[in-house]
């Protein structure tokens, strides 16, 4: 395109007017220092931290920190910072608050602002206590303190709580005493009207709060300063739980106070008064404020994790705009000489725009598909705290009912009763193990296909043991359970991983069980195919349970997804029938299911199995046999409770004596020292694991067998103890009748039974 010379001259001329106006705009900023505009609010800032909106909060101050960069306002980017180390103190990221709160405070006193100071000093105090840092607590202190006295300010009241939490953290008890009993003087006839306030507005209830906190460690101090005097424990019974929890804020220092508040009231009832009921019921409410501050601590560390990064990724992108502001006023200048050249001018103004708005685009680009995955992220973090606190209710409802029950069993003189007690026990625990073995499994094999340890077996036996395992959970809801198998020849077997198997099916008729109010509970199995070398078997689990309504069926069996059917019918944890899916696909089968609302379920699948028959000589050798002289076992293991147990289960076996040692030094001792016929290897052990000491015993003994008596799953640990010289994994939690048969026939010397261990071992 061409242009006359005199409109070349108009443009080139009006350019130069609009680039100079351009660069002028970029170097001129603003000037007003002191002036405190409306972009920063202060009282929406500790509305939003009071109410954990911590990520609202950071948006705000990082707002507040770039409009007053951008505008040289000093005295709001000194209040952004200190309000910046508010929200990291709240975080618990008190070394980064701590540089925030110190860069506020240079600001305040280049501009002798004592009442900035003052609150950047209470910041720092905070921060200190926090952390936990009481060699710089103790020096800033008496300057906070100086400072908020002359100030009449309400900051010398936090810094004097502050100081109470130092000495209490400290264990100076004497400190403690002497300090809160002053503080609840001074704040009884103190008017918090008559202050100065340090951010411009009053605070609520803070008043009350301090007055709660002080008597609070008051209280407490008199207890460490003497518990046995039962005088010193009535400040800290007059406190309630309800009103506590209506002055604090619920978050984790406020479920670690009411813990520690039921701990104390604990120990009077336990030392004092003797009375052990009562001492039970406080510390059963200070143990679940515990769990409670465990939870928060979890999801803080999640969430602050992030918010940190953020802060951090903000503050940076902020550096890297003022770097590419200034880069551009120098660039400015050099365009404005090219300007003579209208040629060179002409080219760069068109690279230039065709480049900005390309870039304009990409970024509108990119901000869109941050705030979808912003959106996604947030999505499945719901879900994921969603399921977990799910989690959380199954594993506390089996943990309570254990707990109580071995109370109550204690307790009970009724041999009839002190059985029922002790079948719900046994109920709970097999329920939480198949809990706690469904959150392993989920997570070591990520939901991928498991390889299977097929060993010789009869259905009707692998049936019988889930049955037995659920049936004091189905009778405690009164419901019938029924069980169906067709006949196979007695020497038959087939090739089938027990354990994996077992976990398909007890996970079936838990949930069988979880959903069904009265009625019953069926396992059948039908034969329907067979070859010379296999047999197809098709198992059913039915009940008389709610049913699975149509529009479910995508989501049953998705890991994490298949709440919106669980929310409304159980507080069940969501993982069973996806690993029973996931479980399944290793057999090469798939399930799939019948249902009718209100009427009942069926869940069915068809698995081909491997034949095999057990010659009978053989299942002779197996029956179990006295053995001709006393057979001395060896148990080596650091938990007492695991030793207890194996050394009883051992001494049920006719004939077998026990011997338990905790470490491994003491098992190699004791080895060469006596003759044993077997040994049962704990694998993790401080100082020397499992491996360790049979890597020794096999030095000096190599014919003795040494099983592996682990909660380790087998398949992940079978090399390295075939690398050590470990002859056989028992993994707990076992059946005692297949823990038998391994025992008696590693013990034997004759040949037999090491022949037959491989095909009928766990």
């Amino acid at each position: 395109m061409f242009f006359p010379k005199s409109n070349a001259f108009i443009i080139l001329l009006a350019f130069s007017v609009l680039t100079v106006f351009n660069v002028n705009a970029q170097e001129t900023p603003a000037t007003n220092h002191k002036s405190k505009p409306n972009s920063f609010d202060s009282y929406r800032l500790d509305w939003l931290v009071r109410k954990d909106s911590l990520y609202v909060a950071t948006m705000l101050v990082n707002d507040a920190i770039s409009f007053s960069k951008k505008n040289n306002l000093i005295t709001t980017e000194a209040q952004a910072y200190n309000a910046l180390g508010t929200v990291l103190n709240k975080m618990s990221n008190y070394k980064k608050a701590e540089t925030y709160y110190r860069k506020a405070f240079h600001i305040f006193d280049s501009l002798q602002d004592n009442q900035g100071k003052d609150v950047a000093l209470t910041g720092l105090v905070e921060a200190y206590t926090g952390s936990k840092n009481y060699s710089k607590f103790d020096s800033l202190y008496p300057i906070a303190e100086s400072l908020s006295k002359s100030l009449n300010s309400e900051t010398y009241f936090i810094n004097l709580n502050n100081l109470i939490k130092r000495y209490y953290y400290s264990n100076n008890n004497d400190s403690l005493l002497a300090t809160t009993s002053r503080a609840v003087k001074i704040l009884q006839h103190q008017d918090f009207s008559s202050l100065n306030s340090s951010k411009g507005y009053r605070e609520e209830n803070l008043k009350p709060k301090l007055v709660q906190s002080f008597k609070y460690f008051n209280a407490i101090a008199k207890i460490k300063v003497d518990n046995k005097d039962p005088k010193n424990y009535k400040d800290i019974l007059a406190i309630n739980d309800e009103d506590f929890k209506a002055i604090l804020n619920s978050d984790i220092s406020s479920y670690r106070r009411l813990a520690t508040l039921n701990y104390y009231k604990y120990l009077y009832y336990t030392l004092a008064q003797k009375d052990l009921d009562s001492a039970t019921k406080y510390l059963l409410k200070s143990d679940s404020y515990k769990y409670d501050a465990i939870i928060e601590i979890e999801n803080e560390s999640t969430r602050n994790g992030e918010l940190v990064h953020k802060i951090i990724n903000a503050e940076q992108k902020l550096n890297l705009a003022q770097e590419i502001q200034q880069k551009d006023a120098k660039n400015s200048k050099t365009f404005l000489i090219t300007t003579i050249v209208f040629s060179i001018l002409f080219i760069i103004t068109l690279g230039t725009f065709y480049f900005y708005f390309k870039a304009k685009k990409n970024i509108e680009k990119m901000n869109k598909a941050l705030k979808a995955s912003n959106s996604k992220f947030v999505a499945i973090d719901k879900d994921r705290l969603e399921f977990f606190s799910i989690l959380s209710h199954e594993l506390r409802t089996p943990i309570y009912g254990i707990s109580g029950l071995a109370t109550l069993i204690d307790q009970e003189n009724d041999e009839e009763k002190k059985q029922s007690y002790l079948d719900s026990l046994i109920s709970s625990s097999n329920y939480l193990s198949i809990l706690i073995d469904n959150i392993l499994q989920a997570n070591r094999l990520k939901f991928d296909k498991k390889s299977l340890r097929l060993k010789p077996g009869k259905m009707s036996k692998i049936v019988q043991h889930v049955m037995s395992t659920v049936a004091v959970a189905a009778k405690n809801k009164g419901l019938e359970l029924i069980v169906h198998i067709d006949e196979s020849p007695e020497e038959e077997q087939i090739l089938i991983d027990k354990v994996a198997f077992s976990q398909i099916l007890i996970n079936l008729a838990y949930n069988a069980i979880r959903y069904t109010k009265k009625g019953h509970i069926a396992i059948n199995v039908f034969e329907k195919a067979r070859t010379e070398d296999s047999i197809t078997l098709k198992f059913e689990i039915k009940d008389t349970g709610i049913g699975i309504k149509e529009e479910h069926r995508p989501i049953v069996f998705s890991a994490f997804e298949n709440k919106a059917f669980l929310n409304k019918n159980s507080s069940g944890s969501g993982l069973g029938l996806h690993i029973v899916k996931t479980l399944l696909e290793s057999h090469n089968s798939e399930i799939d299911f019948t249902s009718a609302p209100n009427k009942g379920t069926c869940f069915f699948f068809e698995i081909t199995f491997d034949l095999i028959t057990v010659a009978s000589e053989n299942k002779k050798v197996l029956t179990t046999v006295t053995p001709s002289k006393d057979m001395r076992i060896l148990v080596v293991d650091d938990n007492k409770i695991n030793l207890l147990i194996t050394k009883k289960n051992i001494e049920k076996i006719e004939g077998y004596t026990c011997e338990t040692v905790s470490n491994g030094k003491e098992a190699i001792s004791i080895v060469k020292r006596m003759d044993f016929d077997l040994i049962l290897m704990d694998i993790n052990m401080p100082d020397m694991d499992g491996y360790e000491v049979t890597k020794h015993i096999r030095m000096f003994n190599t014919s003795i067998p040494i099983l592996a008596l682990t909660a380790l799953n087998s398949n992940e640990i079978a090399h390295k103890t075939e690398a050590a010289g470990i002859n056989h994994i028992i993994t707990k939690p076992y059946i005692f009748e297949d823990f038998k048969t391994v025992i008696t026939t590693y013990s034997q010397t004759n040949s037999i039974y090491r022949k037959t261990i491989d095909s009928e071992a766990i």
